[in-house]
């Protein structure tokens, strides 16, 4: 089918002497496909958006720039001699260019008043699609009234009267587009003519007063066929070109009074909530979804089995063409399975692409059944079309049930990244196929033009020139392409970040459920890190905290509040979750938050950690099994450390906020650590009952910090962890082993402390057993290797000198499909991984806790 088309469009454009009105028919699409674009970019305030020209307060309408090319082009066109070759090339797109600028303010011309955002602003569509298709006609070939060939005749002038005055009674008869298109195509026109007028057409008004029942059957017929016609065309030009304004309410008239009144503005209408989808919809749109499943499927096996594969471009080159996305490649089946999945939950941006990728493969299929016979002769071909056909009827059908919208900016990155990322394989394209080409280097025309092709079809199965291309080169051009494919859509599809964190009157709510319910779940008060998003129960009783990072929802720790009121708080977080599309996990659930959120949410279960809690009331240094830590500790004492407690509000803020200082600057430099169990703030003046933990030496200098967070009235929870690097290596087991002691002597108002998260503390512990299975060895061993960069093994071996008891967290999960995207939200959360970002200022990275205290967000992974 490609090299069909491309043939019929060298027969039928280049050869017959068309493509000076091709370019024309480009450049008027794409000028005002751009402007439009442009002036609802301005129409949303976008900041780093060119707003409009206005030199000295003069607002300057594209349609002057567009006149303007139209006159320097069209002069140009007529002034160049002889064929013209690419100077009038250029002339015909710059005209056409001015064409759409132009034609996009038709009404403004019309009306001669700016009613570009308002009902009567439609006209200038109109006016661009009957441009558009009368250009159309004219490259197939088609010539107005009736067409003219050799002398002129009697009988070509009395046909070209009759379809004129068809076209005049057409337009009388209210049928704007039939009889304008009419003057091209005279079918039209006849029909046009000999049909009912529209009621309130100027024909009606003059021949329908005096015959009720003829104008009774317009108006049944209008509402009938019409009326739904105009609904389709309105939604289609909303999607083309924007919606027009909405207004509420009318100026009143003018008052007389001492002081003039301040202009009346109309209060823009509150969008309506949308209503429930028809589940017929959502039928609709999942057959797009299994179709483009299947294809990805499809193409996968069909390229990896050479004979299949062979054949499929054999197809596509030759006389035959595939249904929409089979093209037997590794690109397409990524590309497919990206769609189905996007189509999957729903979003937006995957029903535009998806469908603008099945309608133009639609055109292409028409056009090649339309300009080459031999394809209309396979029944095959046929079958191609229906299907693609149908798949393109089920998108558009259920438009309605792809609701959710994407991060805001992602159509302007995406087109960015594609043109920027095109022009770049482009160039390396080209320089690769003519630095392997074997003969005479080809030109850098020639050689783009093969890159452009094969990023365009996805593949090689075009011949657009006779260049023997390397097999490497062409490998390494595809390769190029699928990568710039796959991130302009991974662009295209991101998912909206969360911008509603934690409000000053959130965190107050939480603070009174935590003095209720704290004592429930160690992880309680971590749920007011000030980077998080919280979703209410109705009743206000409950809430669960979540974050959004990578397009994954990730909460953390059980929900906060009344245990009655759990299920509400996860049914709305559940909804919105749904609403926008994220990835809904939560991690360091207890196990009875876990049995609620797979109740509520359908969420599975996976443990994959510990934590360690120990009871001070039966802890003691004495005995074997304590003996290394019993001799960490005195080792540390002799060498003259102390440890000093304090409570947070115990200690000046000066103080504090120095110490908040020396815990940065002992991180180094790296990103900070922690999400489910990190406040990730020091020294906040609102955290007064955290435990902080000095270790001090002979010189009364801290050489190591512990902070706690309250796990109820008489329990804490381990925050923060830091000392210097060139300290003993024992001073946290000493600070950890005093807190400990004192508390089990009475010193200290605590009962309970909880430790580290040690994760997978199963496979190290179970897995060095006599008698543990391979799998379980297996795994033991992964984890080790892992744990050379990542704490995983340590964590386990120094929370288990205490002898504490382990209390089973979990990692909840919807689909076993998207747990490697909910381990690397969780990776970066945690800030075991990070993103790679610009050069930062010096220092800017060692003041994350102090910039958090004062109420500064710490959101080094990003939402």
């Amino acid at each position: 089918m490609w090299q069909s088309v491309l043939d019929a469009y060298r027969e039928r454009i280049v050869e017959a002497g068309r493509q000076p009105l091709f370019l024309l028919l480009l450049g008027l699409i794409g000028s005002f496909l751009f402007i439009r674009f442009s002036v609802r970019m301005i129409r949303r305030g976008t900041s780093w958006w060119p707003g409009n020209v206005t030199p000295g307060g003069l607002h300057i309408h594209h349609v002057v720039f567009g006149q303007a090319l139209m006159l320097v082009c069209g002069v140009g066109a007529f002034t160049i001699r002889g064929e013209g070759g690419v100077p009038r090339e250029v002339m015909a797109t710059g005209f056409g260019i001015g064409c759409g600028l132009v034609l996009d303010e038709f009404a403004l011309v019309l009306h001669l008043e700016d009613v570009y955002w308002s009902e009567q602003g439609r006209k200038s569509v109109d006016a661009v699609i009957i441009a558009v298709a009368m250009i159309g006609l004219l490259l197939f070939g088609a010539l107005p009234l009736g067409g003219f060939s050799g002398h002129l005749t009697a009988g070509q002038l009395a046909l070209a009267a009759l379809v004129l005055l068809l076209v005049v009674v057409s337009l009388f008869k209210g049928k704007i587009f039939t009889g304008l298109l009419g003057v091209m195509v005279w079918p039209l026109a006849l029909v046009g003519a000999v049909r009912l007028a529209r009621p309130r057409s100027p024909w009606a008004r003059w021949r329908y007063r005096s015959r009720p029942k003829r104008m009774a059957r317009a108006e049944r017929r209008d509402a009938r066929i019409h009326q739904r016609l105009e609904g389709v065309k309105l939604s289609f030009y909303n999607v083309l070109a924007g919606a027009p304004d909405v207004v509420t309410g009318r100026q009143p008239e003018p008052v007389a009074a001492p002081e003039p009144a301040a202009p009346y503005v109309p209060e823009p209408a509150a969008p309506p909530a949308p209503g429930p989808v028809p589940a017929w919809r959502g039928r609709c749109v999942a057959f797009a979804e299994w179709y483009l499943r299947i294809a990805a499927l499809l193409n996968l096996v069909t390229g990896l089995i050479a004979p299949f594969r062979n054949r499929v471009h054999r197809a596509d080159t030759g006389e035959f063409f595939t249904p929409v996305l089979m093209t037997a490649g590794f690109t397409a089946a990524l590309f497919a399975g990206l769609l189905a999945l996007m189509l999957r939950r729903r979003k937006r941006a995957a029903w535009i692409v998806a469908t603008t990728v099945v309608a133009g493969y639609t055109a292409l299929i028409a056009l090649a059944l339309a300009v080459a016979p031999e394809d209309r002769s396979h029944p095959f071909n046929w079958g191609s079309a229906a299907l693609t056909t149908a798949v393109l009827a089920a998108l558009l059908l259920g438009r309605p049930a792809c609701r959710v919208r994407g991060e805001r900016g992602n159509l302007v990155l995406g087109l960015g990244v594609l043109l920027a990322g095109g022009a770049a394989v482009t160039a390396i394209g080209a320089a690769l196929v003519r630095l392997g080409y074997a003969g005479a280097a080809p030109g850098w025309r020639d050689s783009a033009v093969y890159v452009l092709f094969r990023l365009v079809t996805l593949s090689g199965v075009v011949e657009y020139s006779d260049l023997d291309v390397p097999g490497w080169v062409a490998l390494t051009v595809n390769v190029l392409g699928a990568a710039l494919l796959l991130l302009t859509v991974r662009v295209f599809f991101r998912s909206p970040r969360s911008r509603v964190h934690l409000e000053p009157e959130d965190e107050r709510r939480l603070r009174v459920l935590l003095e209720r319910h704290g004592a429930r779940d160690s992880l309680g008060y971590f749920a007011l890190r000030r980077d998080k998003s919280v979703c209410w129960s109705p009743s206000g009783k409950a809430a669960v905290l979540y974050r959004v990072v990578n397009g994954v929802a990730l909460a953390s720790g059980d929900p906060v509040g009344d245990p009655e009121a759990w299920p509400q708080a996860i049914a709305r977080w559940r909804e919105e979750v749904r609403d926008h599309a994220w990835v809904p996990a939560v991690t360091g659930a207890g196990e009875r938050a876990g049995i609620v959120y797979r109740r509520e949410a359908g969420l599975r279960a996976l443990e994959f950690g510990d934590e360690a809690v120990v009871e001070t009331a039966g802890f003691t240094l004495a005995g074997n099994s304590m003996g290394p830590l019993r001799q960490a500790r005195q080792r540390v004492a002799e060498a003259g450390y102390r440890a000093v407690i304090r409570r947070h509000r115990d200690i000046p803020p000066e103080e504090l906020t120095a110490l908040a200082r020396l815990a940065d600057a002992w991180r180094h430099g790296r990103s900070e650590r922690g999400f489910s169990m990190a406040l990730g703030r020091l020294a906040d003046p609102a955290d007064g009952d955290c435990l902080l933990i000095e270790c001090r030496d002979e010189h009364d200098r801290t050489n190591a910090l512990l902070s706690f967070v309250p796990w109820g009235a008489h329990g804490l929870s381990l925050d923060l962890m830091r000392r210097d690097r060139e300290a003993d290596d024992g001073l946290v087991e000493f600070m950890v082993a005093e807190l400990l002691t004192r508390a089990a002597a009475g010193e200290l108002p605590v009962t309970r402390v909880s430790l580290n998260f040690a994760v997978f503390r199963y496979v190290f512990e179970y897995g060095a057993r006599i008698g543990a299975g391979p799998v379980l060895r297996l795994s033991r061993t992964v984890l080790r290797f892992l744990s050379r960069w990542w704490q995983l093994e340590s964590p386990y071996r120094a929370n288990a000198r205490y002898q504490p008891v382990w209390e089973p967290r979990f990692l909840l999960y919807e689909k076993s499909s998207e747990l490697p995207a909910i381990a690397l939200a969780n990776a970066l959360a945690e800030g075991f991984l990070t993103r790679p970002r610009l050069r930062r200022s010096a220092g800017e990275g060692r003041e994350s806790l102090a910039r958090s205290a004062q109420g500064v967000p710490n959101d080094p992974a990003g939402s």
